[in-house]
């Protein structure tokens, strides 16, 4: 199904948040910490002080909710995140590799990437002509983890420095190594992998030219947001507006594409919307809030919006729908308006929380705005 699509361009310098729904992270002393065996998000301790991580599963942002695990990790005050420059799951699976939206996404939120690879895996023993060449549960290489962590914990210049710097002399030796890797899993596990030509011809143009990485990945990142801008998905609740396309700019120069749900134009204001929907319970799930959260924790920083060459005022806004919600709550709103709204649905403890938690995130964030209401 299509829809409207409005194209704004907006800046970001800089970009504060304080996420009310962090979770308590778990630590883990440095000499006994292993990437592998440790939780999606945690907190590494060292003599003189602490880093919060989180990792990815994949470097395909719509798996696993890395945002959900960046968002846990938002109030330390150093930040890393450990990203897979490549996956491949075997001829009859997926093949993913880093983009440069998501290198642009860590930079404006001064998180340190660890760029990784995989060493080992595990064949896929599900039965079925389609599953003969995939692999699953596969691990990085901890060593080379753990080296570049001890890096970051000494490296003195900001987040955006390390990225660019780690990608323009490191990026193609880390690939190389990942499809090595993966030429020494394929022998090990008779499973055939993707072809490495290809892999290969892609490196020599960024080894040319790393401008190539940049401009490769925005042109799929450019081409991806004007898809998904277009479609209706059908988990979605978009009843409000028209879809939004947004090219963000840093003060670096770099650009993005990104796309929210749905923009709506509220008199002289527009609202950057992001919507989660649940058909079976009163609320979404809590990684699917929490990836809401940090989508649009980027969105209320953006300094000035512009559309068609103009600039407009806005405000962002969360949705959240779900299956017997009674009435509506807008937030941020009263004390005595959000207590009757918890008592009237019946929620609880752990819902009432997560409420409470949305009603500070408005209080402690500029522009940010949450909506709930029952699905349609």
């Amino acid at each position: 199904m299509k829809q409207d699509v409005l194209t704004f361009d907006g800046f970001v310098s800089n970009v504060q948040y304080t996420a009310c729904l962090a979770e308590k992270l778990p630590e883990y002393d440095f000499c006994d910490f292993d990437i592998n065996k440790a939780r999606p998000c945690g907190k590494i301790i060292v003599p003189d002080g602490s880093v919060a991580y989180s990792k990815w599963v994949s470097p395909k942002r719509t798996r696993s909710y890395p945002f959900a695990r960046l968002y846990d990790i938002l109030n330390a005050p150093k930040r890393i995140t450990v990203i897979p420059v490549l996956k491949d799951e075997g001829i009859d699976g997926d093949l993913d590799r880093i983009q440069f939206s998501t290198i642009s996404w860590m930079n404006l939120f001064d998180i340190y990437i660890v760029l990784a690879y995989y060493e080992s895996v595990v064949r896929n023993s599900r039965a079925g002509q389609s599953k003969r060449n995939k692999i699953s549960k596969q691990s990085f290489s901890p060593d080379f983890v753990e080296r570049q962590i001890l890096d970051i914990l000494k490296y003195k210049n900001s987040a955006l420095h390390w990225n660019f710097n780690l990608l323009e002399t490191s990026f193609v030796d880390i690939y190389r190594k990942a499809l090595d890797s993966y030429q020494v899993i394929s022998r090990q596990t008779g499973i055939k992998m993707h072809d490495r030509k290809a892999q290969e011809k892609y490196l020599e143009k960024v080894k040319a030219n790393f401008d190539d990485f940049k401009n490769l990945s925005l042109s799929g990142s450019k081409n991806a947001s004007i898809r998904e801008a277009a479609v209706v998905h059908h988990n979605e609740h978009l009843s409000d507006g028209s879809k939004v396309r947004l090219n963000i700019r840093n003060y670096l120069g770099g650009v993005y594409y990104l796309t929210a749900d749905e923009v709506i134009k509220e008199g002289d204001r527009y609202v950057i919307q992001e919507s989660k929907n649940s058909t079976k319970g009163s609320l979404p799930s809590l990684d699917d809030i929490k990836d809401g959260l940090f989508k649009i924790a980027l969105f209320s920083n953006i300094d000035a919006l512009l559309l068609e060459g103009q600039k407009v005022d806005f405000i962002v806004r969360l949705k959240l729908t779900g299956k017997d919600i009674y009435g509506t709550l807008f937030m941020p709103c009263s004390s005595c308006e959000l207590d009757r709204f918890i008592t009237e649905n019946r929620l609880n403890e752990r819902r009432a929380k997560v409420i409470r938690g949305l009603y500070d995130e408005c209080l402690y964030n500029k522009r940010i705005q949450i909506h709930i209401a029952p699905n349609q």
